[in-house]
């Protein structure tokens, strides 16, 4: 990954502010999403690998946690991922507890250099991800050298049912204008997060079937998985 924030961009910033259900009661709190500051990098893994490795329904038929090269491989992906100051996470107001967050990447298209891992779990995932991705040929279609993805959506148990997924994802789009990232795109594997990224005014640009993706790879066979569909889902930045 070669992308460099621009210099003249403020870091951190609040990208996207607002109001949904506090943790205890029906009242109605502000929260913000912005970019993940330099102190919170570690602390931002951890969430993920408290959280997402065992949500993420592709991660979960595979039983990622128990193969421990799997884990610290995608750890140090994200870690990857933090040094490029992309990274969003959302706050309640006047608390400093992380309440979700996003794993974020720049995609450039002239980017020859090709991820390595041996983790034979993650290796599954990501080459998922990665045909998913390639079908979709978000560059051409989109017709752009670069684009915002992401490879993890995390919002911790107490905050559940606030809409926060989707005002985080709501929340790439100021960032990417702000940045001067002409579009968002990401492959969604869980209901949830597809649900989130339709509120969000994301478009379906490649889906297909796990049952389908079954066909393609037999290591592409995800046990018990209740979600049908694996998704491509984008969205230009006007």
């Amino acid at each position: 990954m070669v992308w460099k924030r621009p210099e003249n961009v403020p870091y951190p910033a609040v990208w996207h502010t607002f109001q949904a259900k506090d943790t205890d009661s029906d009242r109605l709190v502000t929260y913000r999403v912005q970019d993940l500051p330099e102190s919170r990098f570690e602390e931002a893994v951890a969430h993920m690998l408290e959280h997402f490795v065992f949500d993420e329904p592709t991660c979960r038929a595979k039983n990622i946690v128990g193969e421990q090269q799997s884990v610290d491989e995608i750890a140090d992906l994200w870690r990857e991922f933090v040094k490029q100051k992309l990274v969003i996470v959302c706050f309640k107001e006047g608390d400093d507890e992380i309440a979700g967050m996003n794993m974020l990447y720049i995609a450039e298209q002239d980017d020859k250099e090709q991820y390595q891992c041996k983790g034979q779990i993650w290796r599954c995932i990501y080459d998922l991800v990665e045909h998913i991705m390639k079908k979709a040929n978000v560059f051409e279609h989109y017709n752009v050298s670069t684009y915002a993805g992401a490879m993890g959506l995390s919002v911790a148990p107490k905050y559940r049912g606030r809409g926060i997924a989707t005002e985080i994802l709501r929340a790439r789009i100021p960032l990417c204008k702000g940045l001067g990232i002409p579009l968002t795109s990401t492959c969604f594997t869980a209901i949830g997060s597809q649900v989130a990224a339709a509120k969000a005014g994301y478009e379906e640009t490649y889906v297909v079937s796990y049952d389908e993706m079954s066909k393609i790879d037999e290591r592409f066979v995800f046990p018990n998985i209740t979600t049908k569909y694996v998704k491509c889902m984008s969205k230009r930045v006007e």
